[in-house]
């Protein structure tokens, strides 16, 4: 793939949003309307008559780590010989709009969100990326490097949640429970008098498993972990809301001290995150879905 870029897209009438379909036998290109401008169905042939995309373009989520978001756009099998360009988005409203709009061809996200879009509306359809194996994307929590005990503090509450099949339990009720039907409602924070208080970060913008009301209260999945967290650790919680690129600005800041989410990939170090930055245990993993407008 080529360097990761931010490219605005030209007006409709030169813009080539192209079909991807086969069919049989050579087939030129379709005519070009009055105005001398490219039939945005326009599409180039290979050789067998298949046709092929010219450009797909593919949006995704920003993340801490500039090459996570480069290989999860670029994930996926790509039969058409099409060229693949990215863009980032700091929200997934953004995100949304954009796929709404035509800006881009497809959005890559978690199995469960990609899901989440479809079933809330009904331009959109979801699947799995086209694979040998499924694509996994783990999810950490991000901290500064200086709060490494709060680190190995919470990692060690994770993999007791994890050993014990609370979190299974979690992910079923507050992530698969609530991708069609109501929204997820917030989940209480135990409150442990005279105890320490830890602010962590929601964006809202992987939904269900980071997900925040209309009313701007987080709820469900994250709320969910985040409270048995907090009874594990006797610890308080403070909830604070952020975009989702503004999440090692957060840290830096001191506006949190937890990130809730953080995509983790096999060919990502911890070298690799921002200067100072530090994460969790994963404590959820999801396979990467790819959704797109119903043609």
């Amino acid at each position: 793939m080529k360097s990761f870029m931010k490219k605005t897209i030209l007006a409709a009438g030169l813009a080539a949003i192209l079909l991807i379909t086969s069919c049989s036998g050579a087939e030129k290109a379709e005519k070009t309307e009055s105005s001398g401008k490219k039939d945005p169905l326009a599409t180039t042939l290979d050789m067998g008559g298949v046709r092929m995309a010219e450009t797909v373009h593919v949006g995704v989520l920003e993340s801490p780590v500039p090459i996570v978001d480069e290989t999860i756009a670029d994930a996926g099998e790509d039969t058409t010989g099409a060229e693949r360009t990215a863009e980032t988005f700091s929200s997934l409203t953004e995100l949304q709009l954009s796929l709404m709009r035509g800006d881009v061809d497809s959005v890559k996200i978690a199995d469960c969100t990609a899901r989440y879009m479809a079933a809330r509306n009904y331009e959109f359809a979801a699947a799995t990326l086209n694979t040998e194996t499924p694509f996994n994307v783990g999810f950490a929590m991000m901290l500064n490097n200086t709060d490494a005990d709060l680190r190995d503090r919470i990692s060690k509450a994770i993999s007791d949640i994890k050993a014990d099949g609370t979190m299974k339990a979690l992910e079923e009720k507050y992530i698969n429970g609530f991708i069609e039907g109501k929204e997820p409602e917030p989940v209480e924070y135990e409150h442990f008098d005279g105890a320490e208080t830890v602010s962590f970060a929601f964006t809202g913008d992987l939904p269900p498993m980071d997900y925040i009301s209309a009313d701007g209260i987080p709820a469900g999945f994250n709320t969910a972990l985040i409270s048995e967290i907090g009874k594990r650790l006797h610890i308080n919680i403070k909830s604070v809301n952020i975009e989702s690129g503004s999440r090692t600005i957060a840290l830096m800041t001191g506006r949190a001290q937890v990130v809730f989410w953080t995509p983790v990939l096999d060919n990502v170090t911890e070298a690799m995150y921002p200067d100072g930055m530090t994460i969790t245990e994963i404590y959820h993993t999801e396979i990467l879905s790819e959704v797109k407008r119903r043609s």
